[in-house]
């Protein structure tokens, strides 16, 4: 294969794989004396999902883009003049869908200034929501409170708001539940409850004064995601395009590149199981945003975030069913069921599977947590120096066995007294305490 070709791809590789490492470096030097690792889980789609696993993708799916290249510069009809309009129309894509996110009027905490963050005191100033409900809570009050709420629960689904209610269905205010607030009510032992309205007002007035903070005075990290947002969307794209093309071309693949099968597939899947953190920890962010904000009002991301995860969900997929060809039908039977299992679980128990990575991947999750992430990012780096030949068929097996018993788990856990409930009700402890873990 071209030496450019490789060069080429380990620069634009390199680059983004950088971008990647920037935005949460940013954030761990801006915040470093300010709740930083309270941020970095509450957006671990960003700041924990591409450090750990965007660079495993990366690595995964450099041989494969290098062949992928190699392949439309030598051997297709027009395929330079079809990889550079196919890399422009890319780049174009990726370019107005960061500036249509970035062009929210909704903020994110991070992107307030360290110095506001500390000068917020609430409303009514230096309230803390444990007498009577104040108008809002200060934005690192609210933030900690559901990261200290996500490590006490298995999930926070049942505690979102409805602040849009149906005008065709009539509301009777004694029949509506009372819940918890993260925004205006102190996080006791017995926290003081209220109603959806109540809560939806005060979630207005607390994002009212993080969008004024954060277009006053933008942070140091809120630019470096800014500046780097249109590469992370580039990379999601390359992936599912590249992928597609090479599953499209298996054919051309297995004649032109007969030696090199054997670890595009490794790259590919290895890749594609990296991937599959992305929609799960978006999902987790997702349910977590919910506890601050009005349903994501004025934010272009949380609109179509879950539309995201669920094309990133269906590629994955559909990639087992394109490479795994290997020798061995019986193992590639076992492949393909095992993928098929694990999907019907994804599908069937998704509700509890988000619930889960909230608690240990999202907004909830402690530094062993995210070690314990490094360390399956580090696994599937291991798989990937592997040899490719017969041991990559079994690990086929082994994911195969893996995903039915993901299965047999994920079924116990959702049957009444069997395996952990979706909430823990034994006594809360008083959160407004110093908390003595990040």
């Amino acid at each position: 294969m071209l030496l450019g070709v490789r060069i080429f791809i380990g620069v634009v590789f390199g680059l983004i794989g950088l971008s990647f490492l920037a935005v949460t470096g940013a954030l761990i030097y801006e915040y470093r004396s300010v709740e930083w690792f309270t941020i970095a889980t509450f957006y671990s789609h960003l700041f924990i999902f591409f450090p750990i696993f965007g660079i495993v993708a990366i690595l995964a799916f450099y041989f494969p883009a290098v062949v992928f290249l190699d392949m439309y510069w030598r051997h297709i009809p027009g395929g330079r003049l079809r990889f550079v309009l196919g890399t422009l129309v890319v780049a174009a894509l990726s370019w107005g869908i960061s500036h249509q996110i970035l062009q929210g009027t909704q903020r994110s905490l991070f992107e307030v200034p360290v110095e506001r963050l500390l000068a917020d005191v609430g409303e009514p100033p230096n309230c803390n929501g444990a007498s009577a409900p104040c108008v809002r809570l200060p934005g690192l009050t609210g933030l900690k409170n559901v990261r200290r709420m996500s490590q006490r629960r298995i999930g926070l689904s049942d505690l979102v708001r409805n602040c849009s209610p149906d005008p065709l269905i009539e509301l009777i205010p004694e029949r509506q539940p009372k819940r918890y607030c993260f925004v205006s009510t102190a996080a006791t032992t017995s926290p003081i409850l209220t109603t959806d309205a109540e809560c939806c007002t005060a979630q207005r007035a607390y994002m009212a004064v993080t969008n004024e903070d954060a277009q006053q005075t933008r942070s140091l990290t809120g630019y470096v995601q800014g500046w780097t947002l249109g590469l992370k969307v580039f990379f999601l794209l390359t992936l599912v395009a590249i992928s597609a093309m090479l599953a499209l071309r298996r054919r051309r693949l297995e004649e032109l590149y007969r030696p090199y099968m054997g670890r595009i597939e490794k790259g590919v899947l290895i890749g594609a199981v990296a991937m599959l953190f992305f929609p799960v920890m978006n999902h987790a962010f997702l349910q977590s945003a919910a506890m601050l904000d009005v349903a994501g009002g004025g934010n272009n991301y949380r609109g179509p975030a879950p539309f995201i995860s669920f094309i990133f969900g269906i590629w994955a997929l559909l990639l087992l069913f394109f490479f795994y060809r290997r020798r061995d039908k019986q193992m590639e039977f076992l492949g393909r069921l095992g993928g098929i299992v694990a999907s019907a679980v994804a599908i069937l128990k998704y509700d509890l599977i988000i619930s889960y990575f909230v608690r240990y991947a999202g907004s909830g999750a402690s530094p062993n947590d995210i070690l314990l992430l490094a360390a399956i990012a580090f696994g599937l780096l291991v798989l990937l120096t592997m040899k490719t030949g017969d041991e990559f068929v079994g690990a086929k097996i082994f994911g195969a066995v893996a995903a039915a018993k993901l299965a047999s788990d994920a079924m116990s856990a959702g049957q009444p007294g069997q395996g952990m409930e979706m909430s823990d009700t034994s006594p809360l402890p008083d959160f407004n305490a110093p908390a003595s873990d990040q």
